[in-house]
């Protein structure tokens, strides 16, 4: 059996290539690792090593399959992230819990499921004149909508809110302008080290790590201040990306904290992957 699963989806043909650069790197230490699709029920995940989910990028299309999965898992083989952050962080109230603890998030409004909304009253009253909607559940762009202050783009958004909240809760934010002009800062870490950034695009589509128009780059000290103390607010994390915009006011703010199936950019800054696959190596010992 393999000493690792990277867990993926079925949408790719075998390995994210930044996976493809830590199978490697696993290579070099003498460590085999070898893909599977998180929902294919041929898999003996008894059998399958260390499971390390990666781009399981279709888990809000079956939210409480994909849950029960982690669970099933976990329980013959060691699962990475495990499930217990993987429930709590696959559910973006968690922005929720890590602002109580005193990280500064995103103005966020929150609207739960069945309830009624009217978005332009909704966003008038909160003085938003572009902004976001989005689902708790859900990853990349999917069913996310940017508001813009006319008629028609409101029309859309009170659409697309009672779609949403057919189904689930809700959020919404304001669209800052920095996230245009400055770009959205990723941070990764890998076993709660601060590793590398990439700045990523506007609403960007669903692609493989580096194909959705991200680069490189050097975080600056007020962000990987804040990601640093994110980061430590969640323990047993193998991996995880803190992403950052900055405000009005230019402070660094919290838009994502992903633990699930995080692009980790490896390929941006090749000594990462060496470092990830040291990480994974390690976890074979505790």
């Amino acid at each position: 059996m393999p000493d690792f699963t990277f867990v993926t989806y079925d949408g790719l043909p075998d390995l994210d290539p930044d996976d493809r650069l830590a199978v490697d790197a696993l290579a070099k230490l003498g460590l085999r690792a070898e893909p599977a699709v998180w929902n294919d029920h041929s898999v003996d995940w008894a059998r399958a090593g260390t499971c390390i989910i990666r781009s399981t990028w279709d888990y809000h299309l079956d939210y409480a399959g994909f849950l029960a999965w982690t669970d099933t898992v976990a329980a013959v083989a060691p699962l990475w992230n495990p499930p217990k952050i993987v429930r709590w962080n696959s559910n973006k109230r968690y922005l929720q819990e890590i602002e109580r603890r005193g990280a500064s998030i995103v103005p966020t409004a929150w609207l739960r499921a069945g309830e009624p909304v009217d978005v332009a009253s909704f966003l008038r009253e909160r003085g938003w004149e572009r902004a976001v909607i989005k689902p708790v559940v859900g990853l990349a762009t999917r069913n996310v909508l940017m508001v813009e202050p006319t008629a028609d783009s409101l029309a859309r958004a009170q659409a697309h809110a009672e779609m949403l909240l057919a189904e689930q809760d809700v959020m919404v934010q304001p669209f800052l302008e920095s996230v245009e002009r400055y770009g959205e800062r990723a941070l990764v870490f890998i076993d709660g080290e601060y590793s590398h950034a990439a700045r990523k695009t506007a609403f960007q589509p669903l692609a493989v790590a580096g194909e959705a128009g991200e680069t490189a780059v050097v975080a600056e000290p007020d962000e990987i201040a804040v990601a640093k103390e994110v980061a430590g607010m969640v323990e047993g994390a193998l991996y995880g990306r803190v992403d950052l915009v900055r405000d009005a006011g230019g402070k660094p703010i919290v838009i994502e904290f992903e633990l699930v199936e995080p692009s980790l950019f490896l390929s941006l800054h090749p000594p990462a992957a060496e470092r990830f696959a040291s990480a994974l190596a390690n976890v074979l010992t505790r």
